[in-house]
């Protein structure tokens, strides 16, 4: 099921399915990406409670070993529309039985979006209703189409701010894993878009407190803004060599696993904890020009 956001500035479609977004349009002209199956048959895939994939597909907690597919199960989970208005909507996702065979806590997991003028709220609040610490990661996959209305691929670039060095962690390609052995830190403040630039899959970077990433072009004032707060990682993503026309702009609290992890869900880096009955949450926005 469908629901709609929508006020003078835009319009934003969000299914239950994921809780993921499936359209961001403004003045007519669509700025997601629509799924087509040829490169990505996703929108905005809403990422818990992993980020990134597991070495070997699996992790151990407790001494028993369970699987799970890259970026978690909630993508592909039915959430709940538990509150419905033109600004804001609350999608919920609990644990059940299915969802223990791949993740052992109880959980509620709300996924809420609010719109004001021109600009996407996006909040997710995880809480803890086990008896037990509970491990996780969150993050979001929105995909933005480019070109947005004019140019190519090649017209566009992505400006990271703010400017300061930060950490590179490089994927391997073949396991989707991170090669935390071979980071570097780097100056990052401008991206301009390439085919080649995610060849190597993924570019991950460390986040700076405050982030703002924006996609812009050098032929009109068509643009997406992404910006957060508290939210340690990012990831910039196209599809290579498929030359898929969009870019991911990525902010997560949580990573994939590293090449040389040890599989304890407990010491994964990037990992979360939280305690019984408590809650987490982060928020990011997404500006539309």
């Amino acid at each position: 099921m469908k629901a709609t956001l929508e006020n003078e500035f835009l319009s934003v479609t969000v299914d239950t399915l994921g809780a993921e977004m499936h359209s961001i349009k403004k003045e007519g002209s669509e700025y997601l990406w629509q799924a087509d199956p040829k490169f990505w048959a996703r929108h905005a895939p809403v990422l818990f409670p992993i980020v990134g994939k597991l070495k070997n597909g699996t992790y151990r907690y407790a001494d028993q070993t369970y699987k799970m597919g890259g970026h978690g199960f909630a993508r592909d989970n039915e959430f709940k529309l538990v509150s419905a208005d033109n600004k804001r909507l609350v999608f919920e996702l609990t644990s059940s039985e299915e969802t223990k065979l791949q993740y052992p806590f109880e959980f509620i997991f709300k996924v809420i979006y609010e719109i004001h003028e021109n600009q996407i709220k996006v909040r997710y609040v995880v809480k803890n209703e086990d008896e037990k610490f509970m491990n996780f990661s969150v993050g979001a996959h929105p995909a933005f189409n480019v070109p947005i209305k004019s140019g190519t691929f090649e017209d566009y670039q992505l400006t990271i701010s703010p400017k300061e060095k930060r950490t590179f962690i490089p994927l391997d390609p073949p396991s989707g894993t991170l090669k935390l052995d071979k980071k570097s830190e780097v100056d990052l403040a401008e991206l301009p878009l390439k085919r080649d630039l995610f060849d190597q899959d993924a570019l991950v970077y460390t986040s700076s407190e405050q982030m703002k990433i924006s996609l812009t072009n050098r032929l009109d004032d068509h643009g997406v803004s992404v910006s957060w707060t508290g939210m340690p990682f990012f990831g910039l993503w196209s599809p290579s060599p498929a030359q898929a026309p969009f870019v991911c702009i990525e902010p997560w609290c949580g990573a994939a696993d590293d090449i040389n992890t040890d599989g304890d869900i407990t010491t994964k880096f990037g990992i979360n904890e939280l305690a019984p009955d408590e809650e987490f949450s982060c928020e990011y926005v997404i500006e539309i020009k």
